[in-house]
């Protein structure tokens, strides 16, 4: 299962979400807004319609432009690629920059002299897991409050990029480098992993424990054989939900 986010596009031509969803392992919130790479066509991008209607995320799959996270195909008659996304950019309090290393960059804006040599302690950059960076938002968003400054923060893969994002990030806003996981996906849904028995849990088909661990076989006295599904020229099979075996009983 999936949500679709939704995008709109502001007067001044920035790209924002008004509706959570996730696309390609990231989640995005309501007011998020995307920092687009118009100089690059690779990654997630940026579907652009023509005529009327809302821009959406899309990416290329063997030469085509499908839409995230559905996989649907998207027409070259009906939608364009303005560019790669980059970067999310929300408010400190929001957080959320999903699991894995960072590095992270703080900028601190103050007036106050002593606020801001103090302030310089207590928010630093550095290396970080998901959770210190959340951590670290949630004192830079009441930092005017608390301390008397004004912070900046930007999270990537490295310093020097983090440091080229901190650059372009306002006060009171956190700005982080995307990364994306495209999954394959077939035409006829999503697979989900349920609770039932598999092959290789201790039991073969058709057989179940009974009392004191003893094997009771179900089924014909001939026994349960278990059957492969075979699909020719190539075709997907839908596996089915409770096991693949069939009785060899004629």
């Amino acid at each position: 299962m999936f949500r679709i986010p939704r995008l709109a596009k502001t007067a001044d031509g920035k790209v924002t979400v008004t509706h959570w969803g996730q696309a390609a392992s990231l989640l995005l919130r309501v007011g998020d807004r995307l920092v687009v790479n118009v100089d690059r066509q690779d990654g997630l991008l940026v579907l652009e319609p023509t005529g009327w209607g809302n821009p959406m995320i899309g990416r290329r799959s063997n030469g085509q432009l499908v839409a995230e996270p559905s996989g649907a195909p998207a027409s070259p008659l009906r939608w364009s690629a303005t560019g790669s996304i980059e970067a999310v950019e929300r408010d400190l309090e929001r957080g959320g920059i999903g699991p894995g290393r960072w590095f992270v960059a703080v900028r601190i804006e103050a007036s106050d002299l002593a606020a801001l040599t103090k302030a310089r302690k207590t928010y630093t950059s550095g290396w970080m897991s998901a959770a210190d960076v959340d951590a670290l938002c949630r004192r830079a968003a009441v930092a005017p409050e608390v301390s008397g400054v004004a912070i900046a923060v930007a999270a990537a893969r490295d310093q020097a990029a983090a440091e080229r994002l901190l650059e372009h990030t306002k006060a009171a806003r956190l700005r982080f480098e995307i990364r994306p996981v495209f999954e394959p996906r077939s035409g006829f849904g999503v697979v989900l992993e349920g609770p039932w028995r598999r092959i290789g849990d201790g039991v073969r088909p058709g057989e179940a424990r009974g009392p004191a661990g003893r094997q009771v076989v179900r089924g014909s006295r001939r026994g349960v054989t278990h059957r492969a599904r075979v699909a020719a020229n190539g075709a997907m099979v839908q596996l089915s939900l409770f096991g693949d075996s069939a009785s060899n009983d004629g």
